[in-house]
């Protein structure tokens, strides 16, 4: 079980060193960064390309691909764990004994630089680079695809120890137009048809709907037309039958009154109440009794 388990272990931190990159290397130093010793030298860094805790302890760095296990990094020290995304930084003047990361080889020696895992034997990364080539406080690294043992090596004018090598500033869409564009013609003209655009845009709409709202008002005032005469007719018609009703009404009268179908009254007269009319003369009565309740 504990076998299995050291087995488990050794797997792990052997597929951690394998996300472990050289990602930057400066070979001239005259006026960068200098060690905790005040000493200006050549230098490189290694990256965890990974999102997994690495220990370093163990592995190799050499100038030598005949000689991989020159440079051995010392364990049981913690700033050998590189946490994920970060960076170590060694310092090579051939001056190991100041500290875990200062090599025993400088790089202006034989142009390669490698990075082998705790055997000796797996190569995780490697460079080369012609040393006559070098130029002083100017670098080379990989600007992306970090993780590819293959990725293209470049010179950075600004080295970055420690830091992301990428710092190439972007333009912005405003900067790039400002060069095309630099009088501002264009953006002028473009602004003007725009605006003049959605003037006539807005123009065509409200001609449309005011032609439209126009045609309808046309229908209704022509239908209004059409349907006056016959409500004139019906309002004529509805006229006649209301006088036709108020003679009915007289007649009605007069014919009760001349046929003693009343009752006198020093003020006029009113029909008897015998008659059982239900008419708009008659019909008043029939809401009284003829013996109504008194309070006594």
């Amino acid at each position: 079980m504990i076998l299995c388990f050291l087995a488990v272990l050794m797997n792990t931190q052997a597929q951690g060193i394998k996300n472990v990159r050289i990602n930057e290397v400066l070979v001239k130093n005259d006026s960068n960064c200098i060690d905790n010793y005040g000493i200006r030298s050549g230098w490189f860094e290694v990256f965890n390309t990974g999102y997994s805790t690495v220990n370093l302890g163990g592995c190799f760095v050499t100038n030598d691909i005949n000689n991989p296990k020159k440079y051995r990094i010392a364990k049981g020290d913690a700033s050998t764990i590189l946490a994920p995304r970060s960076y170590a930084m060694f310092y090579a003047y051939q001056n190991s004994d100041r500290g875990i990361f200062h090599v025993n080889f400088s790089l202006d020696e034989k142009g390669f630089l490698a990075l082998f895992d705790q055997s000796g034997k797996v190569l995780i990364d490697s460079v080369s680079y012609d040393i006559a080539a070098q130029i002083a406080d100017i670098s080379f690294g990989k600007m992306e695809n970090i993780a590819d043992k293959e990725a293209q090596w470049t010179t950075i004018e600004n080295p970055t120890p420690g830091a992301v090598n990428y710092t190439k500033i972007e333009e912005t869409r405003a900067e790039k137009f400002a060069k095309t564009d630099p009088h501002g013609f264009i953006i002028t003209i473009t602004c003007m048809g725009v605006v003049f655009l959605l003037l006539a845009f807005l123009g065509v709409t409200f001609t449309l709907i005011g032609r439209r709202f126009k045609r309808r008002t046309e229908r209704l005032t022509a239908k209004m037309e059409t349907d006056a005469p016959i409500a004139q007719e019906k309002s004529t018609q509805v006229q006649h039958n209301q006088e036709n009703n108020d003679l009915i009404a007289i007649a009605m009268a007069l014919h009760l009154y001349f046929n003693e179908q009343h009752e006198d009254e020093p003020t006029g007269f009113y029909l008897n109440r015998g008659l059982n009319f239900s008419n708009g003369w008659s019909a008043k009565y029939q809401m009284f009794k003829k013996s109504p309740n008194r309070n006594k």
